[in-house]
């Protein structure tokens, strides 16, 4: 049985075992007619598709929780609503119908980034650390982009916002929210935006046009959920950057994940421990002060 091949980020010439940890030999090459063209990487055009199909999914998924819920309402009062209601139930059919979304992305991920299973996955996005950046840097960076969190509260105006609203709306929302907060999105995101998309960009662009697009694309998707609070806002629009940043500083993807991995894990745990309180304050500064009583708890 063949061993799984080796394909080259840059050029997507198939890589011989001897040179699988040194550069690729074929880079410097010019390539002949019809040479390795179908395994050439994906470039900016696909990897805006596969931003708009994650969208997609998320919005298709939304609208069969919409129908769903129109159903269930018929059943229960005979009729179908003339007005459609923000409740529990159009909370947790929406928040859990992201998670299916999720998985047809990381499928439509998986399809254009392998070339349908012609190149490794891992290999391909960078799924491994760089030599300066370990898990103990991801921490460190996901309690500092807390503290500037905490700083821009105190600056910018801080309102409730859409997500805090749904937040209100029971413990089982907070749970839901936290376990998508954890399970998918710091995976589907980063491989969507800091993978796929990010990595099109550079090769046609360049790393600037890659950061800037990324950067404001990522935010902008988060707008309407943060839209009543220019501090919150402020905050998704520094995650982006930062995540972003560290993709064209070590040409990784696993660091973005790690990082943004530990961030949303820190806002779970604080669902988690205070989801009676958490709504009610919403303050950066009182989630930190959660963690580290959690933290002294545990040592």
């Amino acid at each position: 049985m063949s061993s799984l091949r080796t394909y080259c980020p840059n050029c997507g010439n198939e890589l011989d075992s001897v040179f699988k940890e040194q550069e690729c030999p074929y880079c410097a090459l010019p390539a002949g007619p019809g040479e390795t063209q179908s395994m050439k990487l994906w470039g900016v055009g696909t990897g805006f598709l596969v931003w708009l199909g994650s969208l997609g999914l998320l919005f298709g998924f939304q609208t069969i929780a919409i129908i769903i819920w129109f159903i269930v309402k018929y059943k229960e009062l005979g009729y179908f609503p003339r007005q459609f209601e923000l409740d529990w139930l159009i909370t947790i059919l929406s928040i859990g119908s992201s998670f299916p979304a999720h998985i047809l992305t990381l499928v439509m991920c998986w399809l254009v980034v392998t070339s349908n299973g012609r190149r490794s996955f891992g290999q391909t996005l960078g799924w491994n650390w760089h030599t300066q950046f370990k898990w103990v840097h991801a921490v460190a960076l996901a309690f500092l982009m807390m503290g500037f969190g905490l700083l821009i509260e105190k600056i910018l105006p801080n309102q409730e916002t859409e997500l805090e609203k749904l937040l209100r709306m029971g413990t089982s929302v907070r749970i839901l929210v936290a376990s998508l907060a954890v399970l998918t999105a710091p995976f589907v995101e980063e491989i969507v935006y800091r993978g796929v998309l990010y990595s099109g960009i550079e090769r046609a662009w360049g790393k600037n046009a890659g950061i800037v697009l990324v950067t404001l694309l990522f935010a902008g998707v988060h707008y309407t959920q943060y839209r009543a609070s220019y501090a919150a806002l402020a905050v998704i629009l520094s995650l982006s950057l930062v995540l972003t940043l560290l993709r064209a500083a070590t040409g990784k993807l696993l660091p973005c994940i790690a990082t943004h991995l530990v961030y949303n894990g820190l806002n779970a745990v604080v669902l988690l421990m205070a989801p009676e309180q958490l709504p009610d304050t919403q303050s950066v500064e009182a989630a930190i002060a959660i963690i580290f009583r959690g933290v002294g708890a545990i040592f």
